[in-house]
């Protein structure tokens, strides 16, 4: 089935030349494609603009009995109408944008009319200027069917209980690890005798202790028949192992509570590359810089400090002049050069509270937070235009709050003082002046 996917990027470095580093980034995303088409969570990435498909892997697929050649571009209120909450309702997608479920339960009736149960997640998400909602589906089916084997089979039980692919385990009602299978104590990196010694808090990350509790006790109380969540537990080597935790309570035949059954995932990957799309939202790949969204989150947490302590902010819109003469002479590697070059340098003759972002091809923007004056302002600028690189580039600076009071002001600003350096003949700095508005 062909299909198309969500694109996760791997935490890998990225080589320097830019043919090597364009076919590692082809190579990676075709493996991160093939590994999410692989998961047996489904994912489902919408535009909240027109609600329709943006990506979906084929676990969803599968999952929701899409024809692959239909998505994406199919709407999303389709897939919605199937969908049914606990009281029968139907969702529908502003309900899930505004108040995203953070693991809800559904049903989704199939084709044949037949009731699947449904774990569905749903998150908010802006990439390349656009609002979007990231939702996970998960068929619950599989694992409520487990839940009831392991009450009525013992052997079968015992099987699936020491030969299962994720970790499982009993916990006793006081919190002592009391029977672990095989994969869980290799998720952590103890031996089963050694977990069975040790109570759950003492395998569990410091900062994540309170949440089993609330979960645990809310189970007791039956006020929820599972939990999910997800936590971090901390290996023999010291070393934190995230996890996808489902749990559950034991009850007697009587409705006496007996032991919780837990279901343990080893997601660190899954976090990882996590982590490494939140990099690539705000950070630019080519150079390692804060991108335009990261400049912007900077930049006002930097006028916030600003109005508090008095200090000023500077802002300097460079602009390399001879980068288009790099690319027509020796080609766009020599120019993707150039740009790694220059921002090296450009955050090298900075200070450390400083932020050197690049917002387009060859346009970088430089915030100095707390400086006294204009001439402070100055005197960092001329350490930048010191630097071999930066010296054949034009600058213009604007100055909180000489010069505006919000970043989209300042930026605006320092670029028209920039054209005005480069029209002075570049490779220098101009600050801002109020004939520089048309």
């Amino acid at each position: 089935m062909s299909t198309s996917s969500v694109a996760i990027f791997s935490s890998s470095g990225i080589p320097s030349d830019g043919a090597g580093r364009l076919a590692r980034l082809e190579d990676e995303l075709a493996i991160a494609r093939a590994a999410l088409d692989g998961s047996a969570e489904g994912v489902v990435v919408v535009d909240t603009r027109n609600w329709r498909v943006r990506q979906i892997n084929a676990a969803a697929l599968v999952m929701l009995e899409l024809d692959g050649a239909a998505p994406p571009g199919i709407g999303f209120d389709a897939i919605c109408r199937r969908l049914r909450t606990e009281d029968g309702s139907t969702p529908t997608p502003a309900a899930l944008l505004l108040a995203p479920p953070e693991d809800g339960a559904y049903h989704y009736v199939r084709g044949d009319g037949v009731s699947v149960p449904i774990g569905l997640r749903a998150t908010r998400a802006r990439a390349a200027g656009r609002d979007l909602l990231v939702v996970a589906l998960r068929d619950a089916s599989a694992r409520m069917r487990t839940a009831s084997e392991l009450g009525a089979a013992s052997t079968r039980c015992g099987i699936t209980f020491s030969q299962a692919a994720i970790g499982l385990a009993h916990v006793t009602l006081d919190g002592r690890w009391s029977r672990v299978n095989a994969r869980l104590a290799a998720i952590v990196g103890y031996t089963e005798d050694e977990l069975l010694a040790m109570t759950v808090q003492q395998t569990t990350h410091p900062d994540d202790s309170g949440n089993d509790a609330v979960a645990y006790r809310r189970l007791l109380d039956g006020e929820i028949p599972y939990t999910t969540r997800e936590k971090r537990y901390v290996r023999k080597d010291g070393t934190p192992v995230w996890v996808s935790v489902n749990s559950s309570l034991a009850r007697g035949a009587d409705g006496t509570p007996q032991y919780f059954i837990a279901m343990v995932e080893d997601i660190t990957e899954r976090k990882r590359s996590e982590r490494r799309i939140r990099y690539l939202a705000t950070h630019d790949a080519m150079t390692g810089l804060p991108n335009r969204a990261g400049l912007q989150h900077h930049l006002d947490g930097a006028l916030r400090a600003a109005r508090t302590s008095g200090l000023r902010v500077g802002v300097a819109f460079v602009d390399m002049d001879k980068l288009k003469q790099i690319n027509d002479t020796q080609g766009h590697e020599a120019g993707d050069l150039a740009i790694v070059e220059l921002a090296r340098q450009l955050r090298r003759q900075v200070r450390g509270e400083d932020m050197v972002a690049r917002i387009g091809g060859d346009e970088f923007v430089i915030v100095l937070s707390d400086v006294a004056t204009r001439a402070d302002v100055a005197a960092i600028l001329d350490r930048v235009v010191g630097a071999p690189a930066a010296a054949a580039c034009s600058i213009g600076v604007s100055v909180f709050p000489d010069d505006g009071d919000d970043a989209r002001t300042l930026i605006r600003h320092a670029d028209l003082a920039m054209y005005r350096a480069k029209q002075a003949g570049g490779a220098g700095y101009a600050f801002f002046h109020s004939t520089d508005i048309p």
